[in-house]
């Protein structure tokens, strides 16, 4: 307890102030200052006139009034402050993020937990009034402007375990400020991102905190770090240093965190990883640095725990060697310039050649168990935005438990997967945006892969059933290839075409730009599929019965671009289909639609048609909900069904652009402007018109006969008056 204050000499009571309160009184000039930090109470204040010689004292009289009245306004004043606070508490939470406020709040309750002051202007962090909060768990000062940290400021909370600092101006306030962050005894996560700090600056500001597990230097001014800089913290687990310019780590740098598993080194300069030691490392990203090598240190009998490695974004010129590293999951090796061996050594004992980069791992004997092989628990692999030109027979023999493997966009010009049980796991295989001319898939080969992408290869003639002996597949893409579909067996395609019908499984297919020019009768007899996608095959024959089979699959039918004149395709048979694209054709009539089809979207862009009747579209009102219609050459009068979709917007017609039609000849109007009426009057004109012309056409063929009998009769009576 704080003993009770004199307010002067004279006083023989005094005011007794609370012990989590401060009051100062100050003599300035002729007048008194009072500066309070907190709020008070004056619990009793007993004002009797002083005496000196048995008389009272004037002057000591006037000094007491001032200050009860002082103290009495102050409190008052505090006290609506404290109802005017900005900041919400909620379960000892104060949120007070976002506030402008240019200093911690003095006016909280005292018993908060977390304190949350990002967003706003503070520029120092001082030990009063941040101690009065000492039961403070969770205290974040991120987004500010932050340069100064008085010494102890942190060590005045003493449960403290959560403290964030990112994105401040702490390097500004580094030369002035030699104490640091000081002791955190308690501190778990520790986040400094975002405040320029370079090597020396994080050494003077890092101090012993024995129970840090996590701490953020992300998007700092690093480009070096020394042996020492951990030291302090030996439970770290999770450490984040990505976008630095880290160019070099001192030998030890890591010693001092025998728990870390989570290392984060991406967006750094990076060139060589030499030696690789952290055999308790599970997580390692070091990806969009400028790697060349990566290498483990040559210690054989180390027991290596990485299960995840991000490398993407390197100048990789070999696939790494990975030899150490048997609980790898997770490898991504996209975006360097890979090229893989063009041949395997099967015989030589000395399978990792050096100068090539060369796992040993990938080159092992095929006898070898597969369940010892160091990638034998990988499961996801990508190889994407390399220089891969071939994939040798052995590189994918041991991988299996893969799952997901990318090749896309790398120079392969062919792929083979020929031996029994290879990649017995594989999901997903993608070979797109490669050159690809030849694809062989034994059987009995990728029997779980569920996934094939192919898209944008040169692939032309392939082997009849190269297809049909994925057990699993459900999703094919074949666009902007040159493949043809063979029709049904009783109507073979021509040589090199592929035979789409029998496979159980396949839901997918995309065909688009293969310049077919016909697809035969059956093409996909026996496949259910859900997802057809013909478009861009200009000059396309649908032959009819092309699609039979699927009227009880299809959901989706895309036949954009194809150049179609006639549709011979029985749609209203196909009840489940939901979207159908029919634009950039030249159609002018569809079949009459019945109520028993589900369609929702009809893209009928950039065709011929003039009239869509309601005798053909009333079975869609039911089903139908967005209709695109633009490009063609509508006529306003006899759309009536389509009139009336728009002034009733139960279809959303071209969505918010505006449909044109003509008049005959006339100029182009806004199809939702028309009238009945206009139609009408058009109607009465042609029909006069056409009274008018026949009137004339009549008299015409009256007066040219009459013409001619008098001409004939004058004739005759000349030869008369002759004779």
């Amino acid at each position: 307890m704080l003993a009770p204050v004199c307010l002067s000499k004279m006083d023989s009571h005094c005011t007794e102030i609370h012990p989590q309160w401060v009051l100062t009184v100050k003599r300035a000039g002729t007048g008194l200052q009072i500066s309070p930090k907190a709020v008070f109470r004056v619990t009793s204040l007993i004002l009797l006139p002083s005496t000196h010689r048995g008389r009272p004292s004037g002057r000591a009289m006037s000094y007491q009034i001032l200050i009860l009245l002082a103290m009495l306004t102050l409190g008052l004043a505090i006290s609506q402050r404290r109802d005017q606070v900005p900041c919400r508490t909620v379960n000892k939470e104060a949120l007070c993020h976002g506030l402008s406020l240019l200093q911690v709040p003095s006016v909280l309750s005292l018993d908060i937990q977390a304190l949350y002051l990002s967003g706003n202007r503070l520029q120092s962090i001082l030990v009063s009034p941040l101690s009065f909060y000492t039961a403070l768990r969770h205290l974040d000062l991120s987004d500010n402007e932050i340069s100064f940290l008085q010494p102890g400021v942190f060590q005045a909370l003493p449960y403290l375990e959560h403290l964030n600092l990112a994105h401040n101006r702490l390097a500004a306030g580094m030369a002035l400020n030699s104490g640091g962050l000081g002791r955190l005894p308690l501190v778990v996560s520790l986040d400094l991102s975002g405040n320029s700090l370079h090597g020396s600056l994080v050494e003077r500001l890092l101090g012993e905190a024995p129970r840090l597990r996590t701490l953020s230097l992300a998007e700092n001014s690093l480009t070096r770090l020394a042996r020492h800089t951990f030291w302090g913290m030996p439970a770290m687990e999770q450490l984040d240093l990505h976008s630095n310019v880290l160019m070099d780590i001192e030998d030890g740098a890591f010693e001092a965190l025998p728990q870390l598993t989570h290392l984060n080194l991406s967006r750094n300069s990076l060139t060589c990883i030499s030696d690789f030691s952290l055999q308790q490392l599970q997580v390692l990203d070091l990806s969009c640095n400028s790697i060349e090598t990566f290498q483990t240190a040559p210690e054989s009998q180390a027991q290596f725990q990485l299960a995840w490695l991000d490398l993407r974004e390197n100048k990789l010129l070999h696939f790494p060697d990975l030899a150490m590293f048997p609980r790898l999951i997770y490898l991504n090796v996209s975006n360097n310039l890979i090229q893989l061996p063009t041949g395997l050594p099967q015989d030589s004992e000395d399978l990792h050649a050096p100068s090539e980069g060369w796992s040993a791992s990938l080159l092992s004997n095929p006898s070898r168990n597969a369940s010892i092989h160091p990638l034998s628990q990988l499961l996801n692999l990508d190889l994407s935005y390399n220089e891969i030109e071939l994939v040798p027979a052995g590189f994918l023999e041991h991988l299996t438990s893969l799952r997901f493997l990318n090749l896309s966009r790398n120079c392969l010009r062919s792929f083979e997967a020929r031996r029994a049980g290879s990649l017995p796991c594989l999901v997903l295989l993608d070979l797109s945006h490669n050159v690809l001319e030849a694809l062989e898939l034994g059987t009995k080969v990728l029997g779980s892969l569920k996934t094939l992408l192919l898209q944008d290869n040169t692939l032309r003639e392939l082997p009849p059933y190269t297809f049909a002996g994925l057990a699993s597949l459900q999703r094919l893409n074949l666009q902007g290839n040159q493949v043809s579909p063979c029709g049904g067996q009783a109507e073979p395609g021509p040589p090199g075409c592929v035979d789409f019908s029998g496979i159980p499984t396949l839901h997918f297919l995309n065909m688009a730009g293969n310049s077919m020019e016909t697809l035969r009768a059956g093409s996909f007899l026996h496949t259910p599929l859900t997802e057809l996608d013909l478009s861009a095959n200009p000059g396309l024959d649908v032959a009819t019965g092309a699609l039979v089979g699927l009227e009880a699959s299809l959901e989706v039918l895309e036949l954009q671009g194809n150049g179609l004149v006639v549709l011979r395709v029985d749609l209203p048979c196909f009840r489940r289909l939901k979207r159908l694209n029919l634009a950039e054709n030249r159609l002018s009539h569809l079949p009459a639609w019945t109520r028993a089809v589900s369609l929702e979207v009809l893209d009928l862009r950039n065709n011929s048609f003039s009239l869509l009747p309601g005798n053909a579209m009333g079975g869609l009102e039911t089903s139908l909900r967005r209709l695109y219609l633009q490009g063609n050459p509508l006529s306003c009068c006899g759309n009536g069904w389509l009139a009336a979709q728009l002034h009733q917007g139960r279809v959303d017609v071209d969505a918010t652009q505006d449909l044109i039609c003509r008049f005959g000849s006339q100029e182009e109007v806004s199809l939702s402007l028309v009238r009945p009426e206009d139609c009408e009057k058009g109607g009465l004109k042609n029909v006069n018109l056409i009274i008018i012309l026949s009137f004339t056409l009549v008299s015409a063929i009256v007066l040219t006969t009459l013409a001619t009998c008098c001409f004939l009769r004058r004739q005759k009576l000349s030869q008369q008056y002759k004779a």
